[in-house]
């Protein structure tokens, strides 16, 4: 849905006599980036996943596996960095004030995406270069992933687990910008005059750090967690399965909180089904004047 606004907005204003404004936001595009990022983990997860289910154990060769495991992490980090760039921005906005966000076109923050995917290579060639770690199959958890090598620990007198170290710069890094981030736009929303109403734009932002903390960062804990502690196995079953359900959860945030996203997608099923008999209103000002709560927070800094 989010492609199909972004390029064909033409078609869209002939067709429904509809004008989607939001689609020249930055963060449209850092958030269309970050749903492209939850498909492709999807799609390269869930194969290797479902093969060591299925079989009792990874039926492929370890180069497989390595690789397997370091695309699917790169798609990963890609996506953490993609959340921790969009609550960055949205306080840098929220401290400059009133800002031309679309006065330097798309080009900006395809610049930054590509410098994301970048950086997310670097992070996963550690372990795939050895440096920290190695990537293969833990027969134990039954997932190719990052193991130990004792690159990071042999001879050390602090053993660290090199799942833990990449995590931490992987996934600790952006919590902490995710943190600090959303914790000034809710500050500075907060001192907003008493006859303004922020309800919803709290509300928001609370629930995108809240979803991101349950159910992202407790993968990091358990990388922490020493091997020899009894039902780890068992215990990264359940983190591992609840860290998945953000893929399912984001979906439900753009249903949910964001109207002209309900409304998209409707326009793109209409086009898409058009003589299924699909119903869909099309009364509505061309202007982009409902509910999102980035558009929200720009109202405020007017």
């Amino acid at each position: 849905t989010f492609i199909y606004l972004y390029f064909f907005p033409e078609r869209i204003k002939k067709k429904f006599g509809q004008e989607f404004v939001m689609t020249k936001d930055p963060v449209f595009l850092l958030i269309l980036h970050l749903s492209f990022c939850d498909l492709l983990y999807c799609i390269s997860g869930l194969p290797t996943y479902w093969d060591v289910y299925y079989h009792g154990y990874y039926p492929y060769s370890e180069e497989m596996c390595k690789y397997a495991a370091f695309f699917r992490n790169t798609i990963a980090y890609a996506d953490f960095h993609t959340v921790a760039l969009i609550s960055a921005y949205f306080a840098w906005r929220r401290r400059n004030g009133r800002q031309q966000h679309g006065q330097y076109g798309s080009k900006p923050v395809l610049v930054v995406i590509f410098g994301i995917w970048i950086y997310s290579f670097c992070i996963t060639c550690i372990p795939l270069m050895g440096l920290c770690g190695q990537l293969g199959f833990d027969a134990k958890h039954g997932k190719c992933k990052v193991i130990t090598c004792g690159s990071c620990s042999e001879g050390s007198f602090f053993a660290v687990p090199p799942g833990g170290v990449v995590l931490a710069i992987s996934v600790g890094v952006p919590s902490l910008v995710v943190l600090v981030s959303y914790t000034l736009v809710y500050k500075s929303l907060s001192t907003v005059p008493a006859d303004v109403d922020t309800s919803s734009q709290r509300k928001s932002v609370l629930i995108l750090a809240i979803c991101y903390f349950i159910f992202i960062l407790p993968i990091l804990f358990l990388e922490w967690i020493p091997e020899d502690v009894f039902d780890k196995a068992f215990l990264g079953v359940g983190v591992y399965s609840w860290y998945w359900c953000i893929y399912v959860i984001n979906f439900f945030i753009y249903i949910i909180f964001w109207k002209r996203v309900r409304k998209g997608i409707c326009i793109f099923l209409k086009d898409i089904f058009g003589g299924s008999g699909l119903k869909l209103k099309t009364s509505y000002a061309s202007n982009d004047q409902s509910s999102i709560w980035w558009k929200d927070l720009q109202k405020l800094e007017k």
